[in-house]
């Protein structure tokens, strides 16, 4: 079973960032960005991050370069970004929300970093270890860019070449950095401007953590339609804060993880408001929805504001379907479809042996077209194998097997039924199991552990970790507080178990759903013997 999105043109040079010089040049006092009390207009943002392209370019940085960007949210953060791309570089987000240790593993996965881009607060993360002596604080720099050019650059740069490189979460314990090109992500900007009709009234909040793939098309889609880019000023996301700055700054999209909406309808619940019904689009993906919780705002009477259920990878440029949210009590009761494919992109759903299931069958989910990425670099032999070439109607396809099962309805619109592995997405992030097992297991108190995704009273998925202590009693808070200093927050445990051993299945494997049944009939349900 294949859907296939429309089939739209594309520039000779289809590079994101040519889109923002163009409004520069044609209106270079529009505002382009904000944050806090800081304010950038299109020409002025352009011309800082001109400079810093042409700094770039004396340290022997283009084409093919990696760029390390780990700065809060601010200015010099879309300037670092832009300035980078124009340069021909690809930026890599180096979210400063993450512990040290996380970001240096991440930077230790990438040999070929060639700088990488701090300030402030940010220095001490990045600086040292892995970096070694790439690490440059970017306010330094204030006094050499002022002398450079505020010109773009002449860099000759290709829909092949990479724009921006993200990791994502690895089964072995080591993120895997996965880069996306130039092309694919032109792709994505140029189809949401269209199919939405997105232009210079379409404010946008970027709410998302900067490591997220949803925060890059968050943040250069509003400079790719003319619109402004206003920047939650503040490293974690700020519910009260954002729902304040929507209202005040006439926001009209945004791009968010189902559970960062649900912040936002609850605070516009409590306070009887109506900012949010302000809102043009909300773009939401990353994690299943839970319809009940967002249903009674969106039907509200005067609610025009759209919410776009969206699917997708960031090893396939971040989205690859989408579906306009409308019957809402079919959604209350039954799956809410992901939609049908962006443009230039098919949905393949095939069975084990790569060959198409049967309409309306069930099949793993895999991606095609012109938003397959450049695939995983530094790859072990086995997450290459994720990218691969088949024959789809008489022609060899490049494709990426997304580990994701789904099947087709009857109106051609994708929905998605779970994970072929042990995958799981928890507050809009996506996470393997074995990665938060592999830093659990690490810790000197901990013996063994089986880490399960438990559905709680909310309807919300959180990460239990059923622990087998090495020694005597584990203390819980301390763990917690060790494992912050490994893992982003989301990837911490929600609750730990402690058990003696594991239940086994007949064919010898954990026994995950005893586990699982366990936390339903309480912790002493657990079976204690193999």
């Amino acid at each position: 079973m294949t859907l296939a999105g429309f089939r739209a043109a594309l520039p000779a040079h289809p590079v994101a960032h040519r889109a923002f010089e163009r409004h520069a040049r044609l209106n270079p006092h529009r505002p382009a960005l904000t944050c806090g009390n800081e304010r950038r207009t299109y020409g002025e943002l352009n011309a800082q991050a001109n400079q810093l392209a042409h700094h770039l370019a004396t340290l022997g940085l283009g084409r093919g370069s990696l760029v390390g960007v780990c700065l809060d949210r601010s200015p010099e953060l879309m300037v670092c970004i832009l300035g980078i791309l124009k340069a021909g570089a690809a930026y890599v987000p180096l979210d400063p929300a993450y512990p040290h240790d996380r970001l240096q593993l991440m930077i230790s996965q990438l040999p070929q970093l060639d700088l990488v881009a701090a300030a402030g607060g940010t220095l001490d993360l990045v600086g040292g270890g892995a970096a070694g002596g790439k690490c440059v604080d970017v306010h330094s720099l204030a006094t050499v860019l002022e002398s450079l050019p505020t010109t773009n650059p002449p860099t000759e740069i290709s829909g092949d070449d990479l724009c921006y490189v993200v990791f994502t979460s690895g089964s072995t314990g080591v993120p895997k950095a996965t880069a996306v090109r130039h092309e694919g992500w032109y792709n994505l900007l140029n189809w949401l401007q269209l199919e939405y009709g997105l232009g210079p009234g379409s404010a946008n909040l970027m709410l998302s953590s900067f490591g997220f793939d949803i925060s890059q098309r968050s943040l250069m889609t509003p400079l790719f339609t003319g619109a402004p880019l206003h920047l939650l000023p503040s490293r974690s996301f700020d519910a009260a804060l954002a729902y304040r700055l929507i209202g005040q700054l006439g926001v009209r999209t945004l791009h968010c993880a189902p559970s960062t909406l649900y912040l936002l309808v609850e605070r516009e619940t409590a306070a009887r408001g109506d900012v949010l019904m302000g809102l043009h689009y909300v773009f939401i993906g990353g994690e299943p929805l839970t319809t009940r919780r967002v249903a009674d705002w969106a039907t509200r009477d005067g609610n025009t504001c759209v919410l776009l259920h969206q699917y997708g990878v960031a090893e396939c440029t971040d989205v690859a379907s989408s579906h306009v949210m409308a019957k809402y009590q079919a959604y209350l009761t039954g799956p809410v479809p992901v939609g049908r494919p962006v443009y230039n992109t098919e949905i393949h759903l095939t069975d084990d042996d790569l060959a198409d299931v049967a309409d309306g069958e069930v099949g793993e989910i895999c991606i095609s077209g012109t938003s397959v990425g450049a695939g995983y670099l530094n790859a072990s032999p086995a997450d290459r194998q994720k990218f691969i070439s088949a024959e789809r109607d008489g022609k060899m396809v490049r494709l990426y097997r997304t580990g994701d099962r789904g099947y087709a309805t009857p109106a051609g619109e994708l929905v998605v039924v779970g994970r072929v592995d042990a995958q799981v997405k928890i507050r809009g992030m996506r996470i393997d199991l074995g990665d938060v097992e592999h830093a659990v297991r690490s810790h000197p108190a901990v013996r063994d552990v089986a880490v399960l995704p438990i559905r709680a009273n909310d309807g919300e998925l959180d990460l239990v970790a059923f622990v087998i202590p090495a020694a005597g009693p584990i203390e819980k808070r301390t763990l917690r507080r060790d494992l912050l200093q490994l893992l982003p927050r989301n990837m911490v445990p929600q609750e730990f178990v402690e058990i003696p051993v594991f239940p086994l299945s007949p064919n010898g494997k954990v026994d995950r759903k005893a586990l699982a049944a366990a936390v339903l009939l309480g912790e002493s349900a657990v079976a204690t013997t193999t």
